[in-house]
């Protein structure tokens, strides 16, 4: 199975972003790292302090994900260099959901690493939330391991 990473349009982008801000609320929530009332504003001011310029913000790379000519998900990184490597950092990766469980998550992240290669990437880092089991499998499969753990604990309850 084989999936292109093309530059992300703007109709693409914008929908992307309206979704994105939600979900990214949503799972700081279910994450317990943010209140429900405070989650989507927190979310929209990060979204807006990493794309002030939308698709055009400097190092970030935006891409649909596409499969047999239809687009199936996105992968937004950003690249910059530490010394003298180049690395990129996911922020996000997202395949529709009728096309889970089909072997294009695994696609997407062996287009990835081509696309590395390419532009002389060195390193590429992520973040997933604890709770998303399947995405852990993936990225363990894939090479990735762990780098930190971030822990915490509800007092107030």
């Amino acid at each position: 199975m084989k999936v292109q990473l093309t530059p992300m349009n703007q109709e693409t982008f914008d929908h992307y972003y309206k979704n994105s801000v939600k979900e990214y609320a949503n799972q700081h929530v279910q994450a317990g790292n943010w209140k429900e009332e405070d989650a989507l504003q927190k979310a929209e001011n990060q979204f807006t302090d990493l794309l002030p310029a939308g698709l055009e913000t400097n190092n970030q790379k935006l891409f649909s994900i596409v499969h047999n000519e239809q687009n199936v998900g996105i992968l937004w990184i950003h690249i910059r260099t530490n010394g003298q490597e180049k690395q990129a950092f996911i922020y996000d990766i997202h395949l529709d959901d009728n096309q889970q469980g089909r072997g294009l998550g695994k696609a997407t992240m062996e287009a990835l690493d081509a696309y590395a290669i390419s532009y002389n990437i060195k390193q590429i880092g992520l973040h997933v939330f604890a709770h998303n089991h399947r995405a852990i499998s993936l990225y363990k499969k894939m090479g990735y391991h762990m780098t930190g753990h971030h822990m915490a604990k509800r007092v107030d309850i």
